[in-house]
């Protein structure tokens, strides 16, 4: 395996599957009793953190939720991620970052190169400039050992239309990202590699796409709040059993905001997810 699939491979091993979602919107933060504004974002992160005593397999802060208080929500996720990497809690950037040619290369730049603030063990990314148009961003990521998780087929419905159309060739889009995704992985070798996708626990067609895929870790959203279970992600991808990552993350509440109540959240949902090995 890669450096990036190996180290996600045994963090799955110790901690078990589960990823842990921040989304620090201002009604999560409220309801942690704390103020909606960059400190308070990275203290519901750093809450988090120490609620999971830094034992989880992933952490996925979504961009968006700092990135709305501009460049001091920009530290805070900084911040974050470098606490969090500090104590060998792997990142998964949410950005869903995609673009062509040299813009594609700085975004990938400003996740993965030596000089970077942000550096992250890998981020999520959208393809709808084609598959292809993400290799500079790609490459970037290979050298720099990390990991990118494309959005073959997501949690939400409006997706499913243009996920499900076919192409000419009589492919549904989502059929042709797979295909395209395993044969960049095969060539890297055998066993997991470093391209992941994202496939929603909702999805009925979840196990069909999951088997197209047999080479990618999945992160699963759609845990929690939006519906589905960690036993719907068991029923749903059967095939992907030790790769499939649950992501949960306004349900890590589901317990209450105090650290302690977190805890015992996450020590649950922990439970859960290894029955996904």
């Amino acid at each position: 395996m890669p450096m990036f699939a190996a180290r996600l491979h045994q963090k799955i091993v110790e901690h078990s599957p589960l990823c842990v979602g921040i989304d620090p919107s201002a009604a999560l933060l409220k309801s942690c009793n704390l103020p909606n504004t960059p400190d308070g974002a990275f203290e519901f992160g750093k809450r988090v953190l120490e609620a999971a005593d830094y034992r989880i397999s992933l952490l996925k802060p979504q961009s968006a939720f700092f990135e709305r208080f501009g460049s001091a929500g920009l530290k805070a996720v900084e911040e974050l991620t470098t606490l969090a990497r500090s104590r060998e809690v792997l990142v998964l950037l949410d950005g869903k970052r995609g673009d062509i040619d040299t813009t594609g290369a700085a975004y990938a730049e400003g996740y993965f190169s030596s000089t970077t603030t942000l550096r992250v063990d890998a981020v999520t990314t959208h393809v709808y400039l084609g598959l292809a148009a993400l290799d500079p961003f790609l490459e970037i990521a290979v050298r720099a050992e990390g990991g990118v998780f494309v959005v073959v087929r997501s949690s939400n419905p409006e997706g499913r239309e243009l996920q499900t159309a076919r192409m000419a060739n009589g492919e549904t889009v989502a059929q042709n990202l797979c295909r395209e995704i395993t044969l960049r992985n095969r060539k890297q070798g055998e066993g997991l590699q470093y391209l992941g996708a994202v496939v929603g626990a909702t999805c009925d067609d979840a196990a069909a796409t999951v088997d197209a895929l047999p080479q990618s870790f999945i992160l699963a959203p759609g845990v929690g709040a939006q519906g589905a279970t960690i036993q719907d992600v068991l029923k749903r991808m059967p095939s992907a059993r030790g790769r499939v990552l649950p992501n949960v993350s306004r349900a890590i509440l589901a317990n209450g905001g105090g650290v302690a109540d977190i805890r015992t959240t996450i020590r649950s949902l922990q439970d859960q997810a290894r029955e996904l090995l």
